[in-house]
């Protein structure tokens, strides 16, 4: 796992297409009213926020990592966090490409990045998924993410539902 760079935008934005039709064949809404897109993928570049799964020099996955306070997480339903900190880390935008899917990466990548943030000594983490994204929610509990509750996500005009999890180390 490396910090990504701007001339890794094509690969990335590749996996986020990958992400998104893998999704749409899924049947789920999720990223399919054009976020994110590359206009995303270069912010969270510029502010070096996006981080990639590199194997055998093949860009394999990418996420956005953001430490700080998310807005969407300002409110959350049917639950409660775990505690009031301000100051966690949010993983967005967590995608494979196709060529490494169904190897078990997703895992040890969100794994790498938790390790990573925690040796920046990072204790609280949230992250949030489809209700039927079973594959992502497969990945956020295999990691020690608990379900606190679910947050709504803005996707165009829609207002949609996303289970939200969190790992306090």
């Amino acid at each position: 796992m490396r910090q990504a760079h701007a001339d890794d935008l094509h690969d990335i934005k590749a996996i986020i297409d990958n992400g998104r039709e893998y999704l749409k064949q899924q049947g789920l809404n999720q990223w399919q009213m054009g976020y994110p897109n590359q206009d995303t993928i270069a912010t969270d570049l510029e502010l070096k926020q996006g981080y990639v799964l590199v194997v055998d020099e093949t860009i394999a996955g990418y996420a956005a990592v953001i430490v700080g306070e998310d807005p969407v997480y300002g409110v959350i339903e049917a639950g409660q966090w775990q505690n009031d900190d301000k100051c966690y880390v949010t993983l967005h935008r967590f995608a494979m490409s196709n060529e490494f899917r169904g190897q078990k990466l997703a895992q040890r990548f969100m794994t790498a990045i938790l390790s990573y943030f925690y040796a920046q000594n990072q204790r609280d983490f949230r992250i949030d998924t489809h209700p039927e994204n079973f594959a992502m929610q497969a990945v956020i509990t295999g990691n020690g993410f608990q379900k606190q509750g679910h947050v709504y996500i803005q996707e165009g005009e829609d207002r949609n539902i996303r289970w939200a999890y969190q790992l306090v180390l």
